[in-house]
């Protein structure tokens, strides 16, 4: 029986959506600081789904994004934060899974290649693996090209740590930077991640890539988001100006992932408006069919 990594689900976004009255760049990192018992229901939620990995709530608390927002101070106790809400979800439901640190883009979501040299990504990526080095495994998200992704990479391997790194495409099949996917994952092949995923584009997206995605490295997965358009947000705006799309039901996505994995996939979750329901949908219909087992289960083969 093939084994697969069930990861959450659009973990920032359906905090965002439950909380009341918060409005804020830093999006899901905002309610948590002002409403922690939101985040730990969110986590609670997605274990009870079926989830074998949890990822932190920290997504928007980036060295950059936090100074901008003038928290810079704030960095270490929102880490904290952010271990104790998700420690608090795994006691409450006494699961056995995996904590995933998360380090995605250091600016914010959806932009092109940013200004910087590699050397100075890679000193912001080893501070937030630092302040996540309780962390099982680590999962950088939402790469939008190579440069950054390999920064991330760099400082993930420096851990010791199973970790997987995610492209986001474009209609196109490219990265934002104009990049292809085959470009990308070669950009990170040394670094030697656990997996090389597609995240947060289309579901239709990642299943027209997968098959070239998995015939271009051994473990391969992708988790779908359900925006109708994120361009807003790629131009700066809150996410609040985000629309979900009606259609991607739980039996919908359930049908995508199912495809992704019989061309080869082998993680499995969801991103922005996945919520709990598709997740605890994608682990009945896979239970039985698959052995859902922990991120860090795949890096022991």
């Amino acid at each position: 029986m093939k084994s697969v990594a069930l990861l959450d689900g659009g973990l920032g976004q359906e905090i965002y959506r439950r909380a009341m009255n918060v409005t804020s760049l830093l999006w899901s990192v905002a309610v948590m600081r002002e409403q922690p018992d939101v985040v730990t229901d969110v986590h609670a939620d997605f274990i009870r789904a079926g989830a074998r990995t949890l990822t932190l709530n920290t997504y928007a608390a980036t060295p950059t994004r936090l100074a901008r927002e003038g928290l810079g101070d704030e960095i270490g106790a929102i880490h904290q934060r952010a271990f104790e809400v998700l420690e608090r979800a795994i006691a409450l439901t006494g699961a056995d899974v995996d904590i995933a640190g998360c380090l995605p883009p250091l600016v914010g979501s959806y932009r092109s290649q940013p200004d910087r040299t590699f050397e100075d990504l890679k000193s912001e990526f080893d501070i937030l693996v630092k302040l996540q080095s309780g962390a099982d495994v680590f999962l950088i998200e939402t790469m939008t090209n190579s440069l950054e992704a390999k920064a991330a990479c760099a400082a993930a391997n420096e851990s010791g740590k199973p970790f997987g790194v995610a492209f986001r495409l474009e209609a196109d099949g490219k990265l934002r930077s104009g990049e292809t996917l085959a470009e990308a994952v070669e950009a990170v092949r040394a670094s030697g991640p656990t997996a090389i995923m597609l995240n947060c584009c289309d579901p239709e997206v990642i299943s027209q890539a997968m098959p070239e995605l998995a015939g271009l490295y051994p473990c391969t997965g992708g988790y779908a988001n359900a925006f109708k358009t994120v361009e807003p947000m790629a131009g700066g705006a809150l996410v609040d100006e985000l629309e979900a799309r009606q259609d991607v039901s739980p039996g919908v996505y359930g049908l995508q992932v199912k495809q992704w994995l019989d061309d080869g996939a082998g993680v499995v979750g969801g991103c922005c408006e996945i919520t709990p329901e598709h997740i605890s949908h994608l682990a009945d219909v896979l239970t039985g069919e698959y052995n859902l087992i922990r991120f860090s289960e795949l890096a022991r083969g």
